[in-house]
């Protein structure tokens, strides 16, 4: 009988399309232009609908696919995403907003200068299928400016600002006072501040219709008066992250905002929250008839009773009542030290939460500081873990199926590396790891190495150069250059310090898919490091963006430097909000 076989031509139409759709519109047409007729006019088709990530890329890759790609599908883009100051300028001043562009129903801009390149924003009231917009932005004093131009949207539908850096300049947001400011479709919100609450009351008088809010960082508050809030009727979910005040102003905050909630997330870290689990009971009863789903984390001080006792067997037993159990609301609780002080702190958080965002190996390890034992919901943290205690053995008690990114800080140049890398992959799926920071050492690279290449997946590493003399390195441990074998899948590395002159002869083999790097605190060594990484660029031809720390001066050494010795061909070398940018 002859064995039939089905090739990836051979597939339907609509299983295509269902496989494209997963996929990057460059890749697609990177893999499948002229695969045959068929495939290449699916692709060229009017119907078919490209998502790109032009998250960032070497000046050459842009030029092309901005010719064979962008300016062909302009009115077949359904969704695109932008980072880098500059980049993000060069894309819109290269594919101004206008109506080729009448397809586009989702944009992210990450990393933008609103302070520069406002026009992009006030241009996309243009956009007849705007849904969905997501902004990053370093710096902002006066953020309303990019709300009234994200409410002007006509059919905006979702929206995500968020700030790294709010200035001590910051002005409160206005209560709106006609329709004309507020959105009608806007139905999903988050935002990174303000870290005003009155300015949370003020700025959902313009987003009626608002059905989902999420904010962080809520810092300080001014006594609002019921009369004056607009809240939208259809409020249902909100998640509060890093609610820094009290209970009471929290309770005022639901007594207002929260008749029909069904969905409820805060993270707080005032210690007056766990008084007693009954206010939050009555919080609920009285304000939130509607909750169906509560989650909780609070991170801060440790509770403790009027002598002196650790309260959390008693928080955990209030949370235990038959209330809560009727909902289906659990909770556990974890211990950890202050990263900056040696004050003792509790993580006490409803167990459902399908994994809090980072927490420290070491709670694990402190029998001393609670004999009060949950089960062992370690089991759903994740993603991020930090390993500060070398002492990690094969029979460590518990695992962390879910972690992606991994924290070591510590002396691992002075362990056996075999036996701590085969304990380490009996705690973590190693392959799943894709960010990595991790202490170094210039003189020992071996340890490094061997560490890095059970981590293939990798993307983005930090290494935290720490001098010879904060970490030992015996003679038997020096590493031959010659013979190291870097497997390993690294496209994003940042240095923070000084690394040797010799190490940096090494970097591009030692990442040999690095496509950016950043570098903090080595300015003084900057053009040596400079001259030899881009002198050295055989063993990687994909490194096309380096970003440090520099004034105008600083960048026209580099430009002087660049020209003379002819390292590069064509480049462009700018400075931005955090930082100075040299791309290629």
């Amino acid at each position: 009988m002859k064995r039939s076989a089905t090739h990836f031509e051979d597939l339907s139409n609509e299983l295509l399309l269902n496989i494209f759709d997963l996929l990057d519109g460059y890749h697609i047409f990177d893999a499948f232009s002229d695969l045959n007729n068929r495939i290449q006019q699916l692709i060229t088709s009017p119907d078919f609908f490209l998502k790109l990530n032009i998250s960032f890329m070497s000046k050459s890759n842009f030029n092309r696919r901005s010719v064979n790609i962008i300016r062909p599908n302009m009115n077949q883009i359904i969704s695109l995403q932008l980072s880098e100051p500059f980049f993000i300028k060069n894309f819109f001043t290269s594919f101004p907003i206008d109506i080729s562009f009448n397809r586009l129903e989702s944009l992210v801009l990450n990393d933008l200068n609103i302070d520069h390149d406002v026009f992009i924003l006030t241009s996309l009231a243009q956009l007849p299928r705007l849904f969905s917009l997501k902004i990053f932005c370093y710096e902002w004093y006066e953020l309303f400016m990019i709300f009234q131009s994200v409410f002007r949207l006509p059919v905006l539908r979702y929206a995500k600002i968020l700030c790294s850096n709010w200035g001590s300049r910051f002005v409160p947001f206005p209560i709106a006072t006609s329709d004309k400011q507020r959105s009608m479709t806007l139905e999903y919100l988050a935002v990174d501040g303000p870290p005003d609450l009155t300015s949370i009351y003020n700025l959902l008088s313009y987003t009626p219709r608002l059905r989902r809010l999420s904010f962080e960082n809520i810092l300080c508050s001014k006594y609002i008066p019921v009369g004056q809030c607009t809240i939208p009727r259809n409020l249902t979910s909100i998640s509060l992250y890093h609610w820094r005040l009290s209970f009471d102003k929290f309770a005022s905050f639901i007594a207002i905002v929260g008749s029909e909630l069904e969905f409820l997330r805060i993270s707080i870290i005032h210690k007056t929250a766990l008084s007693n689990a009954y206010q939050w009971q009555q919080l609920i009863i009285r304000h939130m008839p509607r909750l169906r789903t509560f989650l909780f984390d609070y991170h801060g001080p440790l509770i403790k009773d009027a002598h002196g006792n650790n309260r959390c067997q008693t928080l955990l037993d209030e949370f235990s009542s038959p209330f809560w159990i009727e909902q289906q609301w659990f909770f556990a609780h974890s211990h950890c030290h202050h990263f900056s002080q040696k004050e003792e702190r509790l993580a006490f958080y409803s167990s459902q939460m399908r994994g809090r965002q980072f927490c420290q190996s070491d709670e694990f390890l402190d029998n001393k500081i609670c004999s009060c034992r949950d089960p062992l919901f370690h089991l759903s943290f994740g993603p991020r873990i930090s390993i500060k205690s070398q002492n990690i053995v094969a029979n460590f008690p518990f695992q962390f199926p879910r972690v992606t990114e991994l924290q070591l800080t510590i002396n691992y140049t002075t362990i056996n590396i075999d036996s701590f890398i085969d304990n380490l992959s009996h705690i973590f799926i190693l392959t799943n790891i894709t960010y990595l920071k991790i202490s170094f050492n210039n003189q020992l690279l071996n340890n490094f190495v061997k560490l890095l290449n059970r981590m293939p997946n990798v993307q983005k590493l930090i290494l935290d150069v720490w001098s010879s003399s904060e970490m030992e390195v015996s003679s038997d441990q020096q590493t031959n250059t010659d013979d190291l074998v870097c497997n390993n899948n690294v496209r994003y590395v940042q240095i923070i310090g000084k690394l040797a002159l010799s190490t940096v002869q090494l970097i591009n083999k030692l990442f040999p898919r690095m496509e950016r790097l950043r570098l903090l605190n080595g300015e003084d060594t900057l053009i040596p490091f400079v001259r030899t990484l881009l002198s050295n660029r055989i063993d990687n031809s994909h490194l096309f963006s380096l970003v440090f720390d520099g004034d105008d001066a600083m960048i026209k050494q580099l430009k002087t430097m660049i020209d003379d010795e002819k390292l590069l061909d064509t480049y462009d070398i700018k400075r931005r909000q955090h930082g100075s940018c040299l791309w290629w």
